[in-house]
């Protein structure tokens, strides 16, 4: 079946999210992208982070964007699949992310922009994405649509690479893609990433379509994979395990 594997903040049932553990596990586990969130330090340090703070991961009340990444460095990774398996873990910069996806000649390092990036922010982004060699193969996705079309617009970043974010907010989290989101990609051909929860057939007729992709997190049960490949048939499916989900 034809479908790209999307490790959700690295090999995340192996090792704990978004540490040099899960990414190094993921590039040699055969999937076609590897996902990660991304955070600018108080430094101007780009830190690899799913939240915003230190309390879920590290177990400390701070924000990651009022902190240097020294100051981030001194607190590891106390929760985490598999923790004990591995020597002491800490957030990483985005540019070590890189480094170990560089170490694949074929693997997509998928990147989510968790802030409302600036034109500036986004280009010095970019350029690190270059810098390491990935920029052909690179996907960068976002619930914010104004760092999207910047990107698109003002970077000059191939649309077909550029996804949606949907359903990870309060607001959205329960409510089916609905004809606004659809509109929106079409008109700017950005393709989307939704919570598998929240997407029909009907936006997948439409989408596809206009030529556009769908991706679907966070997908860890056969019953859900079956349905978005044999159903739904979407184009990626980003997924904490790997045999598990065939």
């Amino acid at each position: 079946m034809d479908f790209k594997r999307i490790a959700h903040r690295g090999f995340s049932s192996e090792a704990p999210e978004n540490t040099r553990a899960s990414f190094s596990l993921a590039v040699e586990g055969g999937f076609y992208g590897v996902e990660c969130d991304i955070w600018k330090c108080r430094d101007g340090t780009y830190v690899v982070s799913h939240d915003s703070h230190l309390r879920r991961i590290c177990g400390k009340d701070k924000l990651i964007p009022e902190m240097t990444y020294e100051e981030i460095r001194r607190y590891p990774v106390v929760k985490g699949r598999k923790l004990g398996f591995y020597p002491p873990q800490h957030l990483i910069r985005f540019t070590e992310y890189l480094s170990i996806v560089r170490r694949s000649g074929h693997i997509h390092p998928v990147i989510e922009l968790k802030m409302n990036y600036t034109t500036v922010e986004l280009r010095e982004i970019v350029t690190l994405v270059e810098k390491y060699g990935l920029l052909d193969r690179a996907f960068f996705i976002s619930l914010h649509t104004e760092v999207l079309i910047r990107l698109k617009e003002e970077l000059g970043f191939p649309p077909e690479r550029l996804q949606y974010v949907y359903g990870a907010t309060r607001t959205d989290r329960m409510i089916p893609v609905h004809a606004e989101v659809e509109r929106w990609l079409i008109k700017n051909h950005i393709s989307l990433d939704t919570r598998h929860t929240l997407l029909t057939e009907g936006t997948v007729m439409r989408l596809h379509a206009a030529g556009l992709q769908i991706n679907v997190w966070t997908v860890n049960k056969k019953r859900d994979t079956e349905r978005m490949l044999k159903k739904l048939k979407v184009d990626m499916i980003t997924t904490e395990f790997y045999h598990e989900i065939l």
